[in-house]
């Protein structure tokens, strides 16, 4: 199992025991019913999400592109940047990412991303709501 997609999965379960603990103490103490309910839903809703996530990495439904950046450029107006990523091959690829992801030239990284349900496997697109987690690597490592 991947470490980012690792990190999210703990972050996710983390989050919902934090909110069922925390809502439940709340209304224990405070005697009320329906905030204990709601404190459950959010957990009920968050060990689904948490089991989702846990059946995507498990069946391994996404997809791994590693490489070295050679620019990140930031779209006037738009909350994205775009990146361009060349692998070992030579191929280049054009990502869509959030401004919040910072990356840097010359460094190798490992993005993963969902799995694109109903397209053709030889035109993928990678954009940001598709990222599940990427992680910066030494540059001698080779793609898993």
């Amino acid at each position: 199992m991947p470490k980012p997609l690792f990190t999210k999965l703990i972050v996710q379960a983390a989050v919902g025991f934090f909110f069922v603990l925390v809502g439940c103490v709340y209304g224990i103490h405070s005697k009320d019913d329906i905030f204990i309910m709601l404190s459950l839903l959010i957990g009920l809703c968050s060990l689904i999400r948490t089991f989702s996530f846990y059946r995507l990495i498990h069946n391994r439904a996404y997809q791994v592109l590693s490489g070295t950046c050679i620019s990140q450029t930031s779209m006037p107006l738009k909350k994205t940047s775009q990146t361009i990523l060349v692998n070992e091959k030579s191929r280049e690829h054009r990502l869509t990412l959030g401004k919040d992801i910072k990356l840097f030239s010359g460094h190798y990284y490992m993005f993963y991303f969902r799995q694109p349900a109903g397209l053709d496997s030889d035109y993928n697109r990678y954009s940001s709501t598709d990222l599940l987690g990427y992680e910066e690597l030494p540059a001698d490592t080779e793609a898993v």
